[in-house]
Parts: C-alpha cells; sequence; structure tokens
C-alpha cells in the first residue's frame, strides 16, 4: 500500500472515529492584514479533560501532512471550569483539525478582529463529515459583496482524507449566472481560495457563489480589509437564499417603558409561531425597531443595561442570548457602546466610542436579525438620520424559533442594581417599538 493511500484511510479512520475521541473542523477564511484570534470554546462534567490535538493546515496543502501541536484548554473570563476555551488563531487562512481527548466536547468558535473600539465577532463552523456539505451538493454562499474599495473571495474547503474535485458558479441576485470555474482541485483535509470571483461583477451586493465538490466539503465567503469593522464573513445555505414573507409581530406605538425607580423594567415576548411539542418552525429573519429618548445617569452608575433579546433554555443561565446592548460611560478610552453576540463562554462583545450623556439625544435603534445569513446588523442613529452606532456581525444563536411555548422576548431596561454593576438606563423613555419576521 503507498504511504499516500495510508495516510488517507489513517484520516479517514480519525474521522469515524468514536464521539467521545472528538474531531472537528473549523474553516478559515481570507480576512486580510490585521489581527485576529479565534476562540473555540468546549464543554466537560469533570476537570480531568483538556488535551485537544490542533492541526493548522494553511490553504492549498493537505493537512494528511501536516504534524498537529498538543494544545491544552484553559479556563476563560466566565470563570467556568465546567466551559473551558482553547486558542486556536493560525498564521494563515486555512482549514483547523481539532482533536480532543474524551470529555471534551466543541461548543462554538468565534473570531475576533482587531481591538476594541474597532473590533468586530464572527462565528466560525464547528464541522463534522456529518454536518458539512456532502459529496455532490450544493453550497450557497450568500451576498457576496464588491465595493470601489473591496470585494469578498471565495474559499473552498475539504473535509475528506482524499482529494477533490470541485466548481463554483457565481450568480447574480435574479438567479442567472455571472461566472464559473470547474475542476478545481483541493487538497485532503486542505482548502484553497479565490480573490477573483467578483472580477466581472458590478459593484454591490447579494451575488452568491454555488460552490459543488465530490467529497465532503464546505464554503465560505470573506470580505477582508485593514478596517477591522468593515470584514465580513459570508455563510453557505443549501438553496438559493430568498426573503420570506413578510409578518408584523409587534407594533407599540407611542411611549411603551419610561425607565424609573420601581418601573425599570419591561419583558415583550415576541410571538413567533408555536406548534404543540418541539420546535416551532425557523423564521429567516427578524427586524426590530424603536425609539429612545436618553437621560444622564442618576449617581453611580457603572455599566447601563438597554435592551436584550433572549429566550429561555441555553447554555448559561439557563437562556439563548441573541444580543445585548449596554453603554458605559467611564470606560478606559472614553465612553463605549458594547454589543454582546451571545457567545456565552467565550464573551465576544463589539465596542464603538459613543457618548449618549448630555442634552436628551433622540435616538432609532434599528436591528436586523437574519438567520439564513447569520448575520446581524445593528445601528442606532440620531435625529438627523446619522448612524452614531454601525456593527454588522454574526448571528451566533441563529435559531429564529420558538421552543415548545417559549418564544423569544425583548427586555428593556433592568428591574434593579445586579452585581453592583449593571443598572437601569433611569431617565430613558422608550417608544414605538415594532418586529416585523420573515419565514
Amino acid at each position: 500500500m503507498s504511504r499516500s493511500r495510508a495516510l488517507a484511510l489513517s484520516c479517514l479512520a480519525l474521522l469515524a472515529a468514536p464521539a467521545l475521541a472528538e474531531v472537528r473542523f473549523v474553516p478559515v477564511p481570507m480576512y486580510g492584514a490585521g489581527t485576529i484570534k479565534i476562540l473555540a470554546e468546549y464543554a466537560r462534567t469533570t476537570t480531568g479533560p483538556r488535551k485537544v490535538d490542533v492541526t493548522r493546515v494553511p490553504e492549498g496543502v493537505s493537512g494528511l501532512s501536516i504534524a498537529a501541536t498538543h494544545d491544552q484548554v484553559y479556563i476563560g473570563p466566565s470563570t467556568s471550569t465546567k466551559y473551558p476555551l482553547l486558542n486556536i488563531t493560525p498564521s494563515t487562512p486555512g482549514l483547523i483539525v481539532l482533536n480532543a481527548e474524551p470529555g471534551l466536547v466543541a461548543d462554538e468558535v468565534s473570531m475576533e478582529a482587531g481591538k476594541a473600539p474597532s473590533n468586530s465577532g464572527w462565528e466560525l463552523p464547528l464541522l463534522s463529515p456529518e454536518t458539512a456539505f456532502h459529496a455532490d451538493s450544493t453550497a450557497f454562499v450568500q451576498n457576496l459583496t464588491k465595493t470601489s474599495d473591496g470585494t469578498s473571495n471565495l474559499s473552498l474547503f475539504n473535509l475528506s482524507g482524499l482529494a477533490a474535485t470541485c466548481r463554483y458558479q457565481v450568480l447574480r441576485p435574479n438567479n442567472t449566472v455571472l461566472a464559473e470555474r470547474t475542476d478545481i482541485a483541493v487538497p485532503a483535509v486542505g482548502a484553497v481560495r479565490f480573490d477573483d470571483v467578483l472580477a466581472t461583477a458590478a459593484v454591490g451586493a447579494g451575488y452568491v457563489g454555488a460552490v459543488t465538490c465530490d467529497q465532503a466539503f464546505y464554503a465560505l465567503g470573506a470580505f477582508p480589509h485593514s478596517d477591522r469593522t468593515r470584514i465580513r464573513t459570508y455563510y453557505p445555505t443549501t438553496a438559493f437564499p430568498t426573503a420570506g414573507t413578510a409578518t408584523t409581530l409587534v407594533d407599540r406605538r407611542g411611549l411603551f417603558l419610561n425607565v424609573v425607580p420601581g418601573n425599570s423594567f419591561l419583558r415583550v415576548p415576541v410571538p413567533l409561531q408555536t406548534v404543540p411539542s418541539g420546535n416551532g418552525p425557523r423564521y429567516k429573519s427578524l427586524t426590530i425597531d424603536f425609539d429612545a429618548r436618553t437621560a444622564n445617569p442618576e449617581g453611580f452608575t457603572v455599566i447601563r443595561n438597554l435592551v436584550g433579546f433572549l429566550r429561555n433554555g441555553g447554555r448559561r443561565f439557563k437562556k439563548t442570548l441573541y444580543f445585548g446592548n449596554f453603554d458605559r460611560l467611564d470606560a478606559i478610552g472614553g465612553p463605549k457602546m458594547i454589543l454582546d453576540v451571545g457567545t456565552p463562554y467565550i464573551q465576544t462583545t463589539i465596542k464603538r466610542l459613543l457618548d449618549p450623556s448630555g442634552p436628551t439625544k433622540n435616538l432609532h435603534f434599528h436591528i436586523e436579525l437574519n438567520a439564513d445569513q447569520k448575520l446581524m446588523v445593528y445601528q442606532i442613529f440620531n435625529a438627523n438620520n446619522a448612524a452614531l452606532f454601525n456593527v454588522q456581525s454574526s448571528l451566533f444563536n441563529d435559531d429564529l424559533n420558538a421552543v415548545g411555548a417559549d418564544v423569544p422576548i425583548l427586555e428593556f431596561g433592568l428591574p434593579g442594581v445586579a452585581d453592583q454593576a449593571y443598572f437601569p438606563p433611569y431617565g430613558w423613555r422608550f417608544l414605538n417599538l415594532k418586529v416585523v419576521g420573515r419565514k
């Protein structure tokens, strides 16, 4: 038997290893010059398991010939011993293979680009051959974009122990073919990237990369930029994307919360469709709009809870957090608006310099949660419609659906002071809430 064939069979045997000898793949697209940090979160029932073999495979190379490093999980900022973290940041884009010892189960991977207050946060898929795209299926990478100063790339990842042959088509937003490439060789347990997929495209967004391979595979797009607030990750779906049918779920006009002592908190259920048992239908997207009139803090204040969106059931505090929005006026480096993107133990947060104190400001919040694109757009505008806060990040928790009778809930303010650090936004007034869903 040839050495290459033996290596391929060895890799295939590894991929079929028992679940407790957990092998996972993390595809890493190219984000351009600048810092990135990639953290994996693991779960364990005891503090014994801690070892993970990490193979970082550069683009254009087979992972069968790359030696693994022997790394160890550590306790993250949450201080939880049951949910440790692992820094898997590579020196180049490509494919990362994680082989954990029995008792460690990977939960999610977060990539943070840049440093606050000029950072962004994106989820990277945590894959097995079973959760990847099967051979001869098609992955539709959504919303590839071309601007006056940049363009999306497209990366193909082969999760198999055998070399793959792939092809892609670039589809216009109307689902007609713009460009295509065939007979693409992708190394076993490897990746290739194309920076010119939109070379013939006009400036715009909504292009789709349709990728097919003859082995188990995955595909991602990215928008590289030296300004780390502008990078993007583009994810695949199993069909050409459609917007869905819009339904108004919440429409509360006028004042719905005046934050004062004794009345500083309001929960607004978002009535997604439920079913008698199990999960309700998944919504493609939710759009949340509301107005706010600001006020200065009343006395000592550290962090003010503005709004959050969550659902009962999850890994931390028995909840799933879609987002949480806070401000901190005394932050080092200046007042900051903070967005928690819902990674319970990695605790990825996005921060921007923004001071809502001083004379009363009339603000408009516009939030888009797109489950198909795994995208969150979070914007805050002033009365002149100028964007004061404009963030795009992954929608880490993209299950926009009810679970049994539990529907997602918007929470405004806070019932009282928590942990001597989190305060209601006393004096703020929230108005004109509207939530529209598409499914």
